[in-house]
C-alpha cells in the first residue's frame, strides 16, 4: 500500500514547517494505528508519502479505507488552510526485499495506481481487486485498463467507493484480456507477495496437503523474532515461574510492534533448559532474531538481563542490563521492549508502552497471577485447583485484573465441557458453566486476548459471525503472537462463508507456532469442505487420527468435531463404507448417537448453503437428519416459513417428553427468546435456518430443532406439535 499527499510541494511552499508538522501529525494518530490495527508493517516514509506491506490484500484495504474515513472527519473540522488529503493504492504483485526495505514491479504498480485515486480516495490494481471484491463492505468502479509509466502491459484499476450503499457492487466491471497465469514450468520459482504482505500464493501446492510451516515461513519477509525462555538466576529456584512470566509478557509486548514477527510462547518454551545454537533455533522457528536473557531476584531488588542475536550471523546487536526493585517489574518491561524496538529499527505506535489492557499495575497480583498461569499451563487438570487459587488471590488483591478473570472463564469453560476437569474442581456441569459465565461477564469490563477468544466462541454460537470476526480481530491486535487468537480468526471466517480467508489465518497461527496441531488439521478440513474439496478435506481431517490420545482440551474437541465433519466429507466422497467405520467411533463420544439436528447445531455457519453441504453429506452417509426415529421427510414436518409463523410473537407451553418436566417458551418477532424446563430458565435468542429453529441460550449454547404436526395432538392437553432437538423432545401448542 502507498500513500501520497496531494498537492505537498503547493502546501510546503506557502507554509513549509506546518505542512510537515500536519503530516507527522496525520502519520502518529491515523497511519500508525490504523496500520497496526490491520497488522502491516510501515516499511518506510518518502519525503510526503509512505509505503507499508500487510500480511493480507484484504487488511491492506481495510487500512485503506479506515484511513480515509478517519482523514475525512479530521478534515472535517481542520480550517480550510490546514487540510491534507491523501491518495491511497493497493497493489498485489512481486516484489524485491533486501534487509527491511521492499521495491520493484509490485511497489512501482502500486505507486502508479496510487497516482490514479481521487484525492481523499482509494484505487487497487485488478489483482488486489480479484482477491477482495466480496470481502471488504465497499463498492468498486472499473477505471479499465490502464497504460502507466515504466510498466509494460496495461494494468487493471479499480476505484474504491466508499458510499456504504455501494458496498458489494462493481461498476463498469470490463473483462480482463490478458488474464494473468503460471505456467507450470515456472510454478516452482513463481510466487506472489502483497505489497506489504507475507502471504505467498502457492499454485505448486498439492491437492489434499495443506501448507505446512517451512511454506509459511519461507512467504514472511517481516522481520522475526523469538524470546526464548528467560534463565532463572535467583537463589530461589521455585521462581521460575517470575522468569516464565516475565519471558511470555515481553512476548505479548513485542508481538504488538507493527510489522515485527514474535514466535508464541509454546513454541519458544520447547527450547526450556535445553542448550541450541542460535542457528538452529533459527532454521527450526523460521526467526532471524533471537532475544535471550535472564531474571535474578533478591528479596525487593531484581535484575534483568538481555541480548538480541542476529541468527544470520549468531553477533549480538543488542545487549542490556536492567536493574529495578520487584515494584518497578513493568516500567524494566517496558524500557526493555522500546530499546529492542529501537535496535530493530521499528517504531513504537503512540501509547504503546502502556500496562497491556486486561492487565495491572500491582505487583502482588501479578505475581500470583504467574503462579496460576505457571500451574496452568502444565495441562494437568489436579494442577487447575492450585492455578484457581492464584488466579482468584491475584482477582481479589486487583479487581479490575481483566487477565485473571479472563483465566478463570477459560479453566471453568473448559471444565463444563470436559467432565474429568469439572471432577477435578469439584464441580457439576451446571456449576462450572455457571462460574464460567460470571468471570466472563467480569473479564468483559477489563478485556484481554483470552476474553476476545471466548467472545469469538459465544458469538459463533449466536449466530453473530461478523461481530465473532471483529473480536477476533481485537484478540490479534492485544496479542499477534498468541496462535489461539490466529485459530479463533480462521473458524469465525469460516463461519461467516469466507473459508479461504480462514485456511490463510490457519497458516498464519503457523507462522508463530510452527507445526500442525490436531485442531489445525479440523479447522483446515472445514476450510476445505466449505470450498467443496472434499478430498482435500478429507486428507486434513483424517490426520488428526482420533484413535489417538487426547492430551489436551483442543485435542479432544479436534478429533470429536473432526470425525463428524470426515463422516459427511466421506457422503460427499462416496465413501460410505468409510462413514460407517467413522459413525461407529462416535459412539465412544458424548451421548453415542449423531444426527443431522447435532451437525447443525454445532455449526453455526452464516450462509445455510454452508450449513446444507454438511447436511447433504450425512445424508450420503445414511446419517439420519432428526433422532429418535423421526422421520425429516415427513409431511408433519414444517418448513422454515411456517416455523416462523407458528412460533415467533408466540408463547407456547408444553413438556419435555423425556422427564416430564413442564416446558414454557416465548419468542418476540425479531427472535428474542425466553424458555423455562423446569426449574431452568433462560433469554437468548432463535433464528430460522433452512427447515430447522436454531436459538442460543448462554447457560445452555445452541440448539437446533426440527418443528412437526401432532395429529392426535389437542389444544387442551398442550400436545398440538412437537419440538425436536438431538437430545429432547418437547410436546406443546400455542397459547397466546
Amino acid at each position: 500500500m502507498i500513500a501520497d499527499v496531494v498537492g505537498y510541494s503547493r502546501l510546503s511552499q506557502v507554509d513549509e514547517e506546518g505542512t510537515r508538522a500536519r503530516f507527522q501529525s496525520d502519520l502518529a494518530d491515523v497511519f500508525e494505528p490504523s496500520v497496526a490495527e490491520q497488522h502491516g508493517r510501515l516499511v518506510k516514509t518518502m519525503g510526503d508519502g509512505l509505503l507499508v506491506e500487510f500480511h493480507s490484500v484484504v487488511d491492506a484495504l481495510r487500512c485503506a479505507v479506515q484511513i480515509q474515513e478517519l482523514k475525512i472527519k479530521r478534515n472535517a473540522v481542520a480550517p480550510p488552510d490546514r487540510k491534507l488529503d491523501f491518495r491511497i493504492g493497493v497493489n498485489l504483485g512481486d516484489i524485491i526485499v533486501e534487509g527491511d526495505d521492499i521495491h520493484g514491479d509490485g511497489v512501482n504498480i502500486a505507486d502508479r495506481v496510487q497516482a490514479l485515486a481521487e484525492p481523499g480516495g482509494i484505487a487497487i490494481s485488478g489483482t488486489a481487486y480479484d482477491h477482495v471484491k466480496a470481502k471488504v463492505p465497499v463498492g468498486f468502479a472499473s477505471l479499465g485498463e490502464q497504460k502507466v509509466k515504466s510498466i509494460a502491459e496495461p494494468i487493471r484499476v479499480y476505484r474504491v467507493v466508499l458510499d456504504p450503499a455501494a458496498a458489494g457492487k462493481t461498476i463498469g466491471v470490463r473483462t480482463n484480456r490478458h488474464p494473468w497465469r503460471v505456467p507450470a514450468a515456472a510454478a516452482a520459482v513463481v510466487a506472489l507477495l502483497l505489497v506489504g504482505t507475507g502471504l505467498w500464493w502457492q499454485p505448486w501446492q498439492m491437492a489434499g496437503e495443506p501448507s505446512d510451516s517451512q511454506n509459511v515461513v519461507a512467504a514472511d519477509t517481516r522481520p522475526s523474532l523469538v524470546v526464548l525462555p528467560f534463565d532463572n538466576l535467583s537463589d530461589d529456584k521455585q521462581q521460575g515461574y517470575l522468569a516464565d512470566g516475565i519471558t511470555e509478557d515481553v512476548t505479548t509486548e513485542l508481538a504488538r510492534l507493527p510489522g515485527l514477527v514474535v514466535i508464541s510462547r509454546k513454541a519458544a518454551f520447547t527450547y526450556k533448559d535445553k542448550t541450541s545454537k542460535p542457528t538452529q533455533v533459527a532454521t527450526e522457528l523460521g526467526v532471524r532474531y533471537i532475544l535471550e536473557g535472564s531474571i535474578r531476584r533478591a528479596g525487593g531488588t531484581m535484575r534483568i538481563n538481555a541480548q538480541l542475536i542476529d541468527a544470520t550471523t549468531s553477533g549480538h546487536i543488542w545487549a542490556e542490563r536492567f536493574d529495578g526493585t520487584w515494584s518497578q517489574v513493568f516500567e524494566l518491561q517496558d524500557k526493555m521492549v522500546g530499546e529492542i524496538a529501537t535496535a530493530l529499527r521499528l517504531r513504537l505506535i503512540s501509547g504503546q508502552q502502556t500496562p497491556q489492557i486486561g492487565g495491572t499495575n500491582n505487583t502482588s497480583a501479578y505475581e500470583s497471577y504467574l503462579r496460576g498461569r505457571e500451574l496452568e499451563r502444565r495441562e494437568q487438570p489436579k494442577d487447575w485447583v492450585d492455578a484457581v487459587k492464584h488466579y482468584e488471590q491475584a482477582l481479589a488483591l486487583d479487581p479490575k485484573f481483566g487477565n485473571a478473570a479472563a483465566a478463570l472463564a477459560w479453566i471453568y469453560r473448559e471444565a463444563q465441557w470436559t467432565e474429568s476437569r469439572s471432577k477435578v474442581l469439584g464441580l457439576t456441569e451446571d456449576e462450572a458453566r455457571n462460574k464460567a459465565n460470571a468471570y466472563f461477564e467480569q473479564a468483559a469490563k477489563h478485556p484481554s486476548p483470552t476474553y476476545y477468544q471466548i467472545l469469538v466462541a459465544r458469538l459463533n454460537m449466536q449466530h453473530k459471525s461478523d461481530e465473532a470476526v471483529a473480536a477476533a480481530e481485537r484478540a490479534m491486535a492485544l496479542d499477534a503472537s498468541d496462535p489461539v487468537s490466529q485459530e479463533a480468526m480462521g473458524q469465525a471466517l469460516i463461519f461467516n462463508g469466507r473459508a479461504a480467508d480462514g485456511l490463510g489465518y490457519v497458516e498464519s497461527a503457523m507462522r508463530v507456532d510452527p507445526g500442525w496441531s490436531r485442531w489445525r488439521y479440523y479447522l483446515a478440513g472445514m476450510a476445505y469442505f466449505s470450498m467443496d474439496r472434499f478430498v482435500e478435506a478429507a486428507a486434513a481431517l483424517e490426520k488428526i487420527n482420533p484413535q489417538s490420545n487426547e492430551a489436551t482440551y483442543w485435542d479432544y474437541w479436534a478429533n470429536y468435531e473432526g470425525l463428524k465433519l470426515l463422516i459427511s466429507t466421506y457422503g460427499h466422497l462416496d465413501r460410505i463404507a468409510d462413514a460407517a467405520t467413522a459413525m461407529e467411533r462416535i459412539k465412544t463420544y458424548d451421548d453415542g448417537e449423531y444426527s443431522g439436528l447435532r451437525a447443525a447445531s454445532d455449526l453455526p455457519f452464516k450462509h445455510y448453503a454452508d450449513l446444507e453441504r454438511v447436511l447433504a453429506g450425512l445424508r450420503k452417509a445414511g446419517v439420519p437428519e432428526l433422532p429418535d426415529g423421526f422421520d425429516h421427510k415427513s409431511q408433519d414436518r414444517l418448513d422454515g416459513a411456517a416455523i416462523k409463523a407458528l412460533l415467533f410473537d408466540r408463547q407456547i407451553t408444553g413438556r419435555n417428553l423425556r422427564t416430564g418436566e413442564p416446558f414454557w417458551r416465548v419468542t418476540s418477532e425479531d427472535g428474542a427468546t425466553t424458555a423455562r424446563v423446569g426449574e431452568w430458565s433462560d433469554t437468548g435468542s432463535s433464528q430460522i435456518e433452512g427447515n430447522m429453529l436454531c436459538y442460543y441460550f448462554p447457560s445452555r449454547w445452541r440448539f437446533c430443532a426440527a418443528v412437526l404436526r401432532r395429529a392426535s395432538g389437542t389444544f387442551t392437553q398442550n400436545n398440538e406439535y412437537l419440538l425436536v432437538n438431538h437430545w429432547n423432545s418437547f410436546e406443546f401448542s400455542v397459547v397466546k
